[in-house]
């Protein structure tokens, strides 16, 4: 039967994963393969070379902008800074996943394949209902899946609309300065606000306008990959320990049930939830050193735009709604590019906590010695919750969230304060 088992797995490894493929193909576009065993990464250091040039292309354009009006008003230039950060950190992520590609990759493959489930050992007891046993943990997967695929695919359209808003705006406007407006002269404005640095040989410019404008033309879309790819690859994971831990509880719920687990099993049937729960802690384990300081990094800098994006629409108030709805779009994808992080960490220490009642609530009392011996260790190791921490500093939670925007608003009124002295 645990053949059974493992080839259910493989079913469900088999099984479309939409959200997963996108997050494998974002963060093979910036040169970072976290599924070797699909594609190969003969082209992958190349690749990071390339948007390596290009990024640092885009974001010194941008400096380059921003010190060129910097005595005028912080208004002119918060636009370019907001991009700057976004870039750098993007290049930042790029590094930190290159450097622990290993660890990323195997993640990925434990995720996708069930590795953390297969020779447990519990379908090679004497159980009466193996079958309906099996169903259950099928399901459980399945539809944790299903709620990864939905938050990856919502978090992917967010991320998609202030990429669209950069990539059209310079074609919307190139429309509306010569047609509608009606001027004499007309030009194809730079998609947003940098200075790309040229030579001027004679009647030629060396890089050509059509080469700068398409440069940054790119920076959005490198922007959506960083964001979207390594992010979402933080839900996947968590989200799917999450489920890791709801297979535990429902196999600890059962653990004393006279009808799927008879008396004389029960003890070798709890080692296989006392092997799971280890897995699962070591699971837990990767995820931690894989995000730890990146998290940090993210945090930081989110605090940073969501208080620029405050700021940006306190300004933006007078000029617009358009302006108003780009710089609103924008501000949701920050939001929620933080938020996925402290709801998925969340949604992981909630199962642990949920778990450790679990543990306690089955009828241990009737059960043998040995049996009792474990439930009392599990509880001790239970207790300890699994969190995700942010640099070791403190840990992610919806509590943590409401800080990070009560920061970013303290912070967005002390740049307030300034600006009108």
């Amino acid at each position: 039967m645990q053949d059974q088992l493992d080839h259910e797995l493989e079913r469900i490894d088999k099984l479309p994963k939409l959200g997963l493929l996108w997050v494998e193909y974002s963060a093979y576009a910036l040169g970072v393969n976290i599924a070797p065993r699909k594609r190969s990464s003969k082209y992958c250091r190349l690749t990071r070379i390339l948007v390596l040039i290009v990024n640092l292309s885009i974001i010194y354009s941008l400096v380059a902008f921003i010190m060129e009006n910097y005595m005028i008003s912080f208004e002119t230039y918060v636009e370019a800074v907001l991009l700057t950060f976004q870039l750098s950190v993007g290049v930042v992520k790029m590094f930190h996943f290159q450097n622990k590609v290993e660890s990323c990759s195997q993640l990925v493959f434990s995720t996708e394949t069930g590795e953390v489930l297969k020779s447990l050992g519990l379908f090679q007891l004497d159980l009466p209902r193996k079958k309906e046993l099996l169903s259950s943990v099928s399901l459980i997967l399945l539809n944790n899946w299903m709620i990864i695929d939905r938050q990856v695919m919502f978090f992917f359209k967010i991320v998609c609309m202030p990429v669209l808003y950069y990539c059209v705006r310079p074609y919307f406007q190139y429309i509306f300065d010569c047609y509608i407006k009606d001027k004499d002269t007309c030009e194809m404005t730079l998609t947003y606000p940098a200075i790309v640095p040229y030579l001027q040989l004679g009647n030629y410019e060396f890089p050509s306008y059509v080469i700068r404008f398409f440069l940054l033309q790119s920076g959005p879309i490198w922007c959506f990959f960083a964001v979207f790819g390594f992010n979402s690859l933080f839900v996947v994971l968590t989200r799917y320990e999450s489920g890791l831990i709801k297979v535990l509880r429902f196999l600890v719920q059962n653990s004393t049930s006279d009808i799927l687990v008879p008396k004389d099993q029960r003890v070798k049937y709890l080692q296989c939830c006392v092997r799971l729960f280890a897995r699962i802690s070591s699971h837990h384990n990767q995820i931690e050193n894989l995000f730890k300081y990146i998290i940090l990094v993210q945090c930081s800098v989110s605090s940073i735009l969501i208080c620029m994006l405050l700021y940006k629409i306190s300004t933006v108030l007078e000029v617009g709604w358009v302006w108003m709805g780009m710089i609103m779009v924008y501000f949701v994808t920050i939001a929620l590019e933080i938020t996925l992080y402290n709801v998925s960490a969340q949604k992981v220490e909630s199962q642990s906590e949920l778990l450790f009642h679990d543990w306690y609530n089955c009828s241990w009392y009737n059960e043998s010695r040995e049996f009792k011996f474990m439930i009392k260790m599990m509880l001790l190791f239970s207790r300890r919750t699994f969190v995700l921490s942010v640099g070791g500093f403190t840990s992610l939670s919806h509590k943590f969230l409401v800080q990070v925007f009560r920061l970013s608003a303290n912070f967005f009124l002390l740049l307030r304060n300034m600006n009108n002295k």
